[in-house]
């Protein structure tokens, strides 16, 4: 189900935004939800990667937050220059796992 929201926006970009819209020939409603929702999901997972390298934040705890797999997590990582948030003493630690 759609809800309405209010959001206010400085005159420029809307005037910016809308002029896209119609040189593009696009459905305004349709295109704002789309790249509000595309917009989200992009902060949502830098916010949550950011968390992730401050040791908040496991890489399973990630993984479930973006419905990803750990491979897709990795990528993540990859395609941001960032790495895995791992000690040595976890490395050391996950031998006594096996």
């Amino acid at each position: 189900m759609l809800k309405p929201t209010t959001v206010r926006l400085p005159d420029d970009f809307i005037k910016e935004l809308y002029k896209f819209i119609k040189d593009m020939k696009l459905d305004k409603s349709t295109y704002l939800r789309e790249i509000l929702k595309k917009g989200f999901e992009e902060d949502k997972c830098e916010r949550l990667l950011s968390r992730y390298q401050e040791g908040e934040l496991s890489a399973a705890e990630v993984c479930k937050m973006l419905g990803v797999s750990p491979w897709e997590f990795f990528n993540l990582l990859k395609k941001r220059n960032m790495s895995l948030n791992v000690a040595l003493e976890d490395l050391l630690d996950s031998g006594k796992l096996a």
